[in-house]
């Protein structure tokens, strides 16, 4: 009976775990919605598609994960950020511009929050051109804080905690 109870715990917490990991979008999903040719706005699979931006550029949500007030990429990060590198490599982006945009929630103050959203955005740029070589010239940075909250309602909400990409269009 105690082998079913370790059974179970270990059932409740791999699980859950296991099901995280396989929802990251794939390079194929985010490169067709950073097209702008996807017509299925929402979201799916972590990934959140908007046309907010100027001009109806495409833009991504993409839930990063860094470790705690940190700008420090957890593994299941390297991961998402490893998609999006392929992503940039497909030949429909090829030649495109982005700018990363990092947003934290509102817990902290606003310097910490602003200084954090930068960072992260920084280090995802970085590692796009170090690990995965794409041209600086392709890649800028922004933070915005938390002056940009996906859920306005619910400040401290993890929805806020993101890096959203934007393609800026041709590197002319």
């Amino acid at each position: 009976m105690n082998a079913r109870i370790v059974a179970l715990m270990v059932a409740f917490v791999l699980l859950p775990l296991m099901a995280a990991a396989t929802e990251h979008p794939s390079a194929e999903d985010i490169a067709t919605k950073l097209d702008g040719a996807a017509r299925s706005w929402g979201s799916d699979r972590g990934i959140t598609v908007t046309k907010a931006e100027p001009d109806g550029v495409a833009a991504i949500d993409l839930t990063i994960n860094f470790e705690f007030n940190s700008a420090a990429l957890t593994s299941d990060g390297e991961v998402l950020v490893g998609n999006l590198g392929r992503a940039l490599k497909d030949p429909r982006l090829a030649g495109k511009r982005f700018r990363i945009q990092g947003h934290t929630d509102a817990v902290g103050g606003d310097v910490f929050n602003q200084r954090l959203s930068e960072q992260r955005a920084e280090t995802v740029r970085r590692q796009l051109i170090t690990g995965h070589t794409i041209p600086a010239s392709r890649l800028d940075v922004v933070g915005y804080g938390e002056s940009r909250l996906l859920d306005p309602s619910q400040p401290t909400s993890g929805a806020n905690r993101r890096v959203r990409v934007v393609n800026l269009g041709d590197g002319r």
